[in-house]
């Protein structure tokens, strides 16, 4: 749906780890045992442009598809010696086209039922954390809010961490919910609910273990339960079930080279869920110190996915049943390639990095007979600035 889109745009822009808006703070990960001693603010633009739709892949509607810019705020401050509070805001506007339905041409050709050109939201997004340092333990609670013309979201979570084994490892979990509601609009010619709720419940645990002064391990698991209204009004013929569960497992290291002067990063996550979808992702990067005061980052990223089982290449018209065209149910492939230049002050930080995304049924671990025409491809170009005092 386009407040989905949005929403998932958003979260692939701050790099959300449980997938659910206002809880990126939640993700797996082994916490500080002690309040920031410093307070820490930061801005962050980051614009996100969707290559156009190719006209032959275009059957009606416009070929202009999204572009997105988003300005995120944050603030990191200690309340005492034992509290520690996050905030964070984000603005994001948004415009272009979407697809619709999937049809074929005289010659049997996939192609893509665009929506016209005029489309455009914003969506406000704000959270907060407090955090309760004690010696080998921290706590820490999570509320959010999202919100945009046709879509809200309550959030919140609780989570923790234990660091033992003389604090070199460290164990986490949490849990969060989300309660969404959809409005979608309602244009001429279309007739979709005015009103639909859905939740999400996730729960994570993660494990740390710092192996030399050099390296490090971190495993995590996460599994999230949705139900209520999934499928997307948007579309034209898309019904989905009414639950889902998401399994999730990733495993990171990290390893610094002392005779390059540079960290290696390797990621990789295995996902699975009921309705059919399976994909891994592969994530590299390396963190080159060019001085005390400059870092290069370039990075690499391999994604792949089966489709779920209600899936169908083209839009199903006057059937019913489970069924949907959606690209992003489809099986595909995809990689980004993306570079990153960090410099570093006393009490400041500054960053600019740009990623460039291609994906097509080629990638795919798994043969695909009929490639969906509506997969995206798009360039991202962001910068930050940190301000501690």
């Amino acid at each position: 749906m386009k407040a989905n889109s949005s929403s998932r745009a958003l979260l692939a822009l701050s790099a959300a780890a449980l997938g659910i808006p206002g809880l990126a703070s939640l993700a797996p990960a082994a916490f500080a045992e002690s309040p920031p001693e410093r307070t820490t603010v930061s801005y962050a633009y980051t614009q996100y442009e969707e290559d156009d739709l190719d006209a032959s892949k275009l059957a009606v509607g416009s070929r202009e598809r999204y572009d997105i810019d988003v300005h995120q705020l944050g603030l990191i401050t200690a309340l005492s010696d034992r509290y520690g509070l996050s905030l964070n805001f984000a603005r994001e506007t948004m415009s272009g086209a979407s697809p619709q339905a999937i049809s074929t041409d005289v010659q049997g050709n996939p192609q893509v039922v665009m929506s016209g050109a005029s489309i455009g939201d914003e969506r406000l997004d704000v959270s907060s954390t407090l955090r309760r340092y004690n010696e080998d333990t921290t706590v820490g609670v999570t509320l959010g809010y999202s919100g945009e013309d046709d879509y809200t979201a309550f959030s919140g979570g609780v989570d923790g961490s234990l660091t033992f084994n003389d604090r070199l490892d460290t164990v986490s979990g949490g849990i969060a919910v989300s309660i969404d509601t959809v409005e979608p609009t309602q244009p001429t010619g279309f007739t979709r609910p005015e009103s639909e709720d859905k939740d999400s419940l996730t729960v994570f645990a993660g494990y740390t273990r710092i192996l030399t002064s050099v390296s490090q391990i971190q495993g995590s698991l996460s599994a999230t339960r949705k139900s209520g209204y999934l499928s997307d009004p948007y579309k034209l013929e898309d019904e989905r079930p009414d639950e889902r569960l998401q399994l999730a497992a990733s495993a990171r290291y990290r390893h610094f080279i002392e005779v390059a002067n540079a960290a290696a990063h390797v990621d990789y996550r295995i996902y699975g869920d009921d309705w059919g979808i399976m994909s891994h992702t592969l994530d590299l990067a390396w963190y080159q110190n060019i001085n005390a005061n400059l870092q290069l980052v370039p990075s690499f990223r391999y994604y792949t996915q089966g489709q779920a089982d209600f899936y169908e290449p083209l839009t199903s018209i006057n059937t019913t049943g489970e069924r949907s065209s959606d690209f992003r149910l489809s099986p595909y492939g995809a990689v980004t390639a993306g570079i990153k230049a960090i410099a570093y002050g006393y009490d400041w930080k500054m960053s600019v990095g740009a990623e460039r995304y291609v994906s097509d049924a080629d990638f795919a671990i798994e043969s695909v007979d009929r490639p969906n025409p509506a997969l995206v491809e798009f360039t991202r170009i962001s910068i930050g600035f940190e301000y501690s005092f």
